[in-house]
Order: structure tokens, then sequence, then C-alpha cells
């Protein structure tokens, strides 16, 4: 076995195990995504600071 259909086998593998041949069946029921906690209306957005070279 070359170097070639080693590389394709492998290929072949991962190819198998990302496909949806092999996936699960998706659930009959929608169920809408909630987030935890409660929303703070007063809550601030600072925007961030990234540490580049400055131009002098």
């Amino acid at each position: 076995m070359g170097l070639r259909d080693k590389i394709k086998k492998r290929v072949r593998g991962v190819v198998d195990r990302l496909s949806g041949e092999y996936s699960s069946a998706a659930p009959e029921e929608i169920k809408p995504y909630e987030r935890p906690g409660i929303p703070n209306e007063e809550a601030e957005v600072v925007m961030a600071r990234l540490k580049r070279p400055v131009d002098e």
C-alpha cells in the first residue's frame, strides 16, 4: 500500500464520519433555544481596546 492509497483511505474515513449518511434522524418536534437567566436592560457595552502599535 503506497502513500497515495493511505491518504485516500484516511480521507474516505473522515468523509464517511462527517457525512449525513450515518447521522441520526432529526427530531419531529422543534424546541426553541432559550437563554438562561434574566436579561439586563441597563447593561453597558464597552468596546475592547486592542494592544496595537501606535504610529508616532
